[in-house]
């Protein structure tokens, strides 16, 4: 019924076991469990696939030949799948208990096409960042919220195989490609919603919060949300090409900064440091324009929502 498609690369040994035995032990067990390796070289992650492999009939392990990067590596667990739905996962997050369950359950009953659903953020250690506490559901809805930004969360996707085989699945926009597939499915007709209810746990590490391509991927992201406010897909050589053009180094580390303060202010928020939140809001008001403009974004993401 449900395939399950996850691509590894450099996760660790815990995180990965953490992530393989939360599809494991789904309520809902009428799946097949597709694992990409894109990085040939980490025995460690053949070592543990091949442990679950021999005990559990339903993983069916893929190594690449070459590392491919996301896009490629799903694309080949999309050639791979048998099951009526396919169902995203990452290789450090954890899929709650019942996801699959209750995700299956909702897109069968409202006739939707493809679903995404709540998240819990985590740290590396697994404790409680934040939580996601409401995303929007309407198709409708969802269509406005996507000149914006991405708001069907791409690590809890459930949908039907048949839009990925109609979409030829990723198309390889660096860094977007989870973007681009949604617009490029809402542009086709076909209807979004997410379930309001948590699904996953969602992985935030030290890395993914400063990594140096934020700026790059601000980049890609308005290119295609523009493209799609005028009811186009996206042309991927003008969007490189826009990137190039306008991708600069000291604006790209000003970014990255900003989206580090950005995230101490929401951890200081939720403990309740008033003085440090107002002081750094107050530096995040001078520090990158282009961030500003995302958290503008994310306004009235949430105002359409």
């Amino acid at each position: 019924m449900i395939s399950v498609i996850m691509s590894t690369y450099k996760e660790d040994e815990s995180q990965l076991r953490q992530s393989i035995e939360s599809i494991l032990n789904q309520t809902y067990q009428d799946f097949e469990f597709i694992i990409i390796l894109d990085n040939p070289e980490n025995d460690m992650h053949r070592r543990v696939i091949h442990d679950y492999a021999a005990k559990d009939s339903r993983i069916r392990f893929y190594p690449n030949e070459k590392n491919m990067g996301l896009a490629r590596s799903l694309n080949r667990g999309l050639e791979f799948a048998n099951g009526e739905y396919i169902a995203r996962m990452d290789a450090d997050d954890v899929s709650l208990p019942n996801r699959f369950e209750k995700q299956l359950d909702y897109l069968r009953s409202n006739c939707f096409d493809l679903i995404g659903g709540l998240t819990e953020v985590i740290d590396e250690n697994g404790n409680i960042l934040y939580k996601i506490n409401k995303v929007p559901s309407d198709p409708d809805k969802i269509k406005k919220c996507l000149r914006y930004g991405q708001v069907v969360a791409h690590p809890t996707w459930f949908g039907k195989k048949a839009i990925f085989d109609d979409l030829h699945g990723y198309r390889l926009i660096p860094l977007c490609e989870d973007t681009d597939f949604v617009l490029r499915a809402v542009l086709k007709g076909y209807k979004m919603s997410n379930i309001n209810e948590s699904v996953l746990k969602y992985r935030m590490s030290s890395n993914s919060v400063s990594r140096s391509n934020l700026y790059e991927q601000y980049l890609y992201l308005c290119f295609i949300t523009d493209a799609y406010k005028q009811g186009k897909v996206a042309n991927i050589a003008d969007a490189m090409d826009y990137v190039q053009s306008h991708n600069n180094e000291k604006i790209a580390k000003k970014y990255s900064e900003s989206n580090v303060l950005f995230n101490q202010m929401l951890k200081e928020m939720r403990t309740k440091q008033v003085i440090p939140f107002i002081s750094h809001g107050f530096e995040l008001l001078f520090h990158s324009r282009p961030f500003l403009d995302r958290i503008r974004r994310f306004a009235l993401l949430s105002m359409n929502s």
